[in-house]
């Protein structure tokens, strides 16, 4: 393997610390310096799986649905005598 220049700032930092800063959608050469790391530390199985548990749910709370089905209420209150 090539020698590749890695960034002493990630190589002191512990693997799942490593796994949770690549899993945080980094860009430019912190991007980099993490993809050399994991490489060189042979984590790259893992980096899928713990940025694949790491994504956000993708459903919204039912507070989110009930406030618009409030304002739908409303709005349907004060223009519905109109849409008729």
């Amino acid at each position: 393997m090539a020698d590749l220049i890695r960034s002493n700032k990630y190589r002191q930092y512990s693997d799942q610390k490593v796994l949770r800063l690549f899993s945080e959608s980094p860009k430019g050469e912190a991007l980099h310096f993490l993809q050399v790391e994991i490489d060189v530390r042979g984590l790259k199985d893992e980096a899928v799986q713990f940025s694949e548990s790491a994504k956000p749910k993708a459903t919204h709370s039912p507070w989110y649905y009930l406030f618009y089905l409030l304002l739908f209420v409303l709005f349907i209150g004060r223009f519905g005598r109109q849409l008729l």
